[in-house]
């Protein structure tokens, strides 16, 4: 693996290397090719001068040519360029040769003569005198006499190695062209397939930064363009996930900050006698107030926390609905005094028992509830259903509230999300729904509300009686 930092470099390097190695075992081939063409080309001239010499003797046979009639006759066969064509006898002595060669006599080995005599063909190859030359040796039979001993033809072609050169010569200027365009081809190639690679480590690292408005510029619909689009599906997440972050730190700064100015206020006020003594309990159950309201809020804190993180289990068993709604009434009778509401069961005389975990139902009761306190106007009334069917009972928790708007209802269950932003009539930093909505998901049960403007709000849920 070639080792570098960058993935243009390594990836225009390992393209390159695959077409060299690519190119380099095409050449090899093609040599091999070359080769086995050019001598089965070189068996074929073999044949054809063969023949040729054959039938030379023959007519020399028939007409009874002298010595030298004969070998004027086979001086156009014997003596051509890069061919040099040899006669022997049986005996490796020579009978007719060319009358210019560049290979001589003395290169051909008698036991290629003594071999040939024998009926067999010889094809061998080398180099001789610097030259890459190949020689072909077969019996040439008399016609008029058969008991006589055959000459032998070699036929030596010389001067292999030009065809070989300018083979190779051919193949390396072909190599050569390809390498370029394959280059800058490749060049571009790596540029554009590396280019979305960097523009994201760009963006990572604005990420890390604290930016995450910057995305990526999708030109593809490919696997990098894939990428590109999780890749801003993620800043998109991280981007709503710092605006969760600033969005609970103002709330919780704010949300802590209010009671504890007024437990200051009102405690520096007690300090320096300012507040008569016969006020002093009138204001010590307002500081009492706000900071259960404070824990309150820092209970929520954790509890979602861990929601979130998996961290609670819930623990099913059989208990009475219908007494722990009647309790939470108990609990929450001072906040409904405050406001002069009135909070209903219906019916208020049949006993509902359910499997679920009490203590976790009693929280998001107590959330849905004060929540119905808090957007509900004074003198109203809150209404809690109760209807049973075959396997479960039906909760529905109903005031008479501003409502929600529908655009909004979706986003409800969010953190930290408040339909008032003006925060006005409410406090809390809007997780009290976010915690009920996963409290029902822990007992594999749906949530759903329905609201008018201005007529109010009704949230609903199931959960299964107990046998």
């Amino acid at each position: 693996m070639l080792k570098t930092k960058k993935i243009f470099t390594r990836l225009f390097l390992s393209y390159a290397l695959i077409i060299f190695i690519s190119f380099t075992l095409f050449g090899l081939l093609f040599l091999g090719l070359f080769h086995i063409n050019l001598f089965n080309e070189y068996e074929e001239t073999y044949l054809h001068h063969y023949d040729q010499i054959t039938t030379t003797f023959e007519a020399s046979d028939q007409f009874h040519w002298s010595e030298a009639e004969t070998s004027a006759s086979l001086q156009p066969a014997l003596s051509q360029k890069d061919i040099s064509i040899f006669i022997f006898d049986s005996f490796g002595e020579i009978v007719f040769a060319p009358n210019r060669t560049v290979i001589q006599q003395n290169h051909i080995q008698q036991e290629w003569i003594q071999s040939a005599t024998r009926g067999e063909m010889i094809t061998e190859g080398g180099w001789t005198d610097g030259l890459l030359s190949y020689f072909i040796a077969s019996p040439l039979p008399l016609q008029d006499n058969p008991n006589s001993s055959p000459l032998v033809m070699v036929m030596i072609f010389h001067d292999l190695d030009h065809e070989y050169r300018q083979m190779v010569f051919m193949i390396l200027i072909t190599f050569a062209i390809i390498i370029a365009v394959a280059g800058i081809f490749l060049w571009f190639i790596s540029k554009k397939i590396t280019a979305p690679l960097q523009e994201m480590n760009n963006t990572a690292l604005q990420f890390a930064k604290g930016d995450f408005t910057k995305t990526v510029d999708i030109k593809t619909r490919d696997e990098m363009g894939q990428l590109g689009e999780s890749f801003n599906y993620m800043a998109r997440e991280l981007n709503s996930l710092e605006e969760t972050r600033k969005t609970f730190i103002a709330n919780v700064s704010h949300d802590l900050r209010s009671p504890l100015t007024s437990i200051k206020g009102f405690l520096i006020a007690l300090l320096d006698g300012t507040i008569p003594e016969k006020r002093r309990e009138h204001y010590y159950l307002l500081m009492k107030d706000e900071t259960e309201r404070m824990i309150k809020l820092v209970n929520d804190t954790l509890d979602m926390t861990q929601l979130e993180a998996g961290q609670i289990k819930i623990a099913p068993t059989k208990y009475n609905l219908t007494k722990q709604l009647q309790m939470l009434v108990v609990k929450l009778e001072p906040h409904l005094d405050t406001k002069d509401i009135n909070l209903q069961i219906i019916p208020d005389h049949q006993e509902f028992f359910v499997v679920a975990d009490p203590d976790r139902i009693e929280q998001a009761l107590i959330n849905l509830l004060q929540n119905a306190i808090q957007i509900s106007p004074d003198k109203s009334e809150i209404k809690v259903y109760l209807e049973k069917d075959v396997s479960h009972v039906h909760i529905k928790i109903q005031d008479q509230g501003e409502g929600i708007p529908k655009e909004q209802i979706e986003h409800i269950w969010k953190r930290f999300y408040k339909t008032d932003k003006a925060r006005t009539n409410k406090t809390g930093i809007g997780i009290g729904l976010a915690i009920v909505k996963s409290i029902m998901n822990l007992h594999d049960t749906e949530i759903t509300v329905s609201s008018i403007p201005g007529e109010g709000t009704t949230f609903a849920f199931s959960l299964p009686l107990s046998e």
